[in-house]
């Protein structure tokens, strides 16, 4: 069982475990919560789901509803309870003598409460069991109503007395049957026009807080219409996902749980559902736009969270449910570029269809500041020059018929690329001629998965088996880092002079804060050691997408688990990232405590902003500059430290 706090942003798990499921979930007004099935029987929370108590209630349970009155009502073996006192005490009536269940119950607007039973048909026997029975004295007495020998799954009562029963399937080819009868009436009538032929299951039957019958099918919700004597939809199906369950308000929003794919949410005026968190897919890759919305990219398609939304939206029109290995923002061109299992596609700026531009299965793509695209595909390695969108599969000399895992460009346009089984290799001319680095370093004979390259032209590379390697030479010299050794790397972020991290498969994320000279585990928080991706948005937190969800860091630093040491010199790095729109991070090294001044200037000289006057200590320190107010331009930043003073150029673009 899990609980969302934000809307369905996120969901945390709670304190209950049933060894076989629940068969209902219901909560009163005082915001007591009930569960249970008819193994286990009932279990009442006071607490909004944190613990757990047995109710005071014996046997199995089968169904409940909350009856006017703030009271709950309870379908067992034969039997319906009735608490009016937050389950202290029951009232238990018997229905039947028959061996059954009480599946459904429900109650209408005079008061009267309605009880469905399941019919059991044995091998050989007579069926018996089955149909509805109505109270109207808060269930102390019961009469039939109709339907006997029929299983009842759900029942539901509109604001006039009508009564709807949903009988469940006789096998999973058919969606069940929806029954209907008038008030006072047990003259029952299949009662499914509306409900299309592409329905496979109808799920539930609800009463809307407009006294309305709502019918929850896995193909979208309808609503009976009385005046034309059918069912009309009035919610979509959720893409791509079969509903499994769902909680409808006309007046708020609505909620559907699914199949495969987790909650779905649905505003007053949405046009589309929303998808409520990504918890349970394995986020394979992580990337943010200009405007800092947040893709995230799945082994069953692409999502978004927009700043400010708090739930995740599906965006994979056009694109099948094939892994995104990749994604990758252009700032030049304003696109998004998603790397997968069925080649390389992008998304246009301000659309939300995505365009094919490879069908090869595609790993990794990069952009070279002379608008040259690289794709790395398990045919080798294609390019579109110019970026026009004519992408040819490049014939290249010195670099072996094999998968580019990944592929990384440094700030002299040296090309780099990640194969399968053969190493690294770097192309100083554009692509067309490769040379296999570290050909005396065992890197030769592995897969590497991932690489990045810092701003001193550190690369890094991270092998399928054998960990992780550094190389401060253009790769004609490896070394592997001790402590990720042996591990299988699918990562890094190395872009931030003061944060490094390089995530693996099996062990967490590792940290470093000497620029990839020592490396330590950081995995306070992360209750998965799966991690597949690591990014940051533009206010230095950071973002790692695992095997079970995207976790995201507390602050613009993370926790190491090793004490670091102090730096050994005054650095002030480049602002991350750069350009920027509308914050920026600036990180900085002091090597003793001083008294420090941060301050950003025009191009002109003149002051915008203090951003530090104060004394601080010795390590590894960063401050956010926030330019909402300011127009586009060049704006210089000025660091004095004691006799240490630096000053660097960073761009504003809107």
């Amino acid at each position: 069982m899990y609980r969302s706090t934000d809307s369905g942003g996120t969901w945390q798990p709670l304190g209950l475990g049933l060894e076989y499921g629940a068969s209902f979930l219901v909560a009163d007004s005082a915001n007591h919560v009930y569960t249970g099935s008819n193994t286990q029987g009932l279990y009442e929370s006071t607490d909004e789901g944190s613990s757990w108590t047995k109710a005071n209630l014996t046997g199995g349970v089968y169904s409940a509803a909350v009856l006017s009155g703030n009271r709950i009502c309870v379908g067992g073996l034969q039997t319906v309870s009735i608490s009016s006192d937050g389950g202290k005490s029951w009232s238990v009536s018997q229905l039947t003598t028959d061996h059954v269940g009480v599946s459904s119950v429900a109650e209408d607007h005079s008061g009267n409460i309605y009880a469905g039973l399941q019919a059991v048909q044995p091998h050989g026997a007579p069926a018996y069991g089955g149909g509805i029975y109505v109270s109207s004295d808060s269930g102390k007495t019961w009469g039939s109503y109709g339907m006997s020998l029929t299983s009842i799954s759900s029942i539901a009562v509109n604001e006039d007395g009508k009564v709807y029963i949903l009988e469940p399937p006789a096998n999973v080819d058919q969606p069940g049957t929806i029954w209907s009868a008038a008030a006072k009436s047990s003259a029952w009538a299949e009662d499914v026009a509306g409900i299309p032929y592409w329905v496979k299951s109808i799920q539930a039957l609800q009463s809307d807080n407009l006294g309305e019958a709502v019918a929850v099918t896995d193909m979208g919700i309808y609503i009976y219409r009385d005046f034309v004597a059918t069912w009309k939809s009035i919610m979509p199906a959720v893409s791509l996902a079969s509903i499994t369950s769902a909680f409808y308000n006309p007046n708020g929003p609505s909620y559907a749980g699914t199949a495969s794919d987790g909650v779905f949410f649905w505003g007053v005026s949405s046009s589309a559902w929303i998808q409520c968190g990504i918890d349970p897919a394995s986020v394979t890759s992580i990337e943010f736009d200009s405007s800092n919305s947040l893709f995230a990219g799945t082994a069953s398609g692409i999502f978004e969270l927009r700043p400010g939304d708090g739930a995740w939206l599906r965006v994979s029109d056009g694109l099948t449910r094939s892994t995104v290995y990749q994604l990758d923002f252009s700032a030049s061109s304003k696109r998004l570029y998603a790397s997968t299992a069925d080649g390389l596609f992008f998304l246009p700026a301000g659309q939300n269809y995505w365009t094919p531009l490879i069908k090869q299965k595609t790993y990794d793509f990069v952009e070279s500041p002379d608008g040259n695209h690289y794709a790395g595909t398990n045919v080798g390695i294609f390019r579109d020059a110019g970026g026009k969108d004519i992408w040819n599969i490049m014939q290249t000399v010195g670099i072996p018929y094999t998968n580019i895992y990944c592929i990384a460009l440094d700030s002299s346009r040296d090309l780099l690329a990640g194969t399968s089984s053969n190493g690294a290799f770097i192309s100083m001319d554009g692509g067309s001629f490769w040379t296999q680095t570290g050909v005396s370093s065992p890197l030769i004979f592995y897969s590497v998965k991932a690489m990045g390259i810092d701003n001193q032209e550190g690369i890094f590379a991270g092998t399928d088996t054998s960990g992780a390697y550094s190389s401060n030479d253009l790769g004609d010299n490896w070394n592997s880092i001790p402590s990720i050794s042996g591990k299988s790397v699918t990562c890094f972020l190395v872009n931030n002079p003061a944060l490094y991290y390089a995530g693996t498969s099996d062990s967490g994320a590792f940290i470093s804060t000497d620029c990839g000279w020592s490396w330590h585990p950081a995995n306070n928080g992360l209750m998965e050691s799966g991690i597949m991706s690591i990014n940051v948005d533009q206010r230095g937190l950071v973002y790692a997408g695992t095997n079970k969800g995207l976790f995201r860091s507390n602050g613009i630093t993370s926790h190491v688990d090793e004490k670091s040491r102090f730096p050994s010199s005054f650095s002030l790095s480049q602002n991350f990232p750069n350009p920027f729109n509308p914050a920026t991070v600036i990180n900085y090294q002091l090597p003793a405590n001083t008294f420090v001044t941060l301050k950003v200037y025009d191009v002109l000289g003149r002051l915008v902003e203090t951003l530090l006057e104060e004394r601080q200590t010795a390590g590894t320190h960063s401050a956010t500059f926030k330019a909402s107010g300011l127009s586009s331009g060049v704006y210089l930043y000025r660091l004095v430290a004691g006799r240490n003073v630096a000053t660097k150029k960073m761009i504003l673009i809107k």
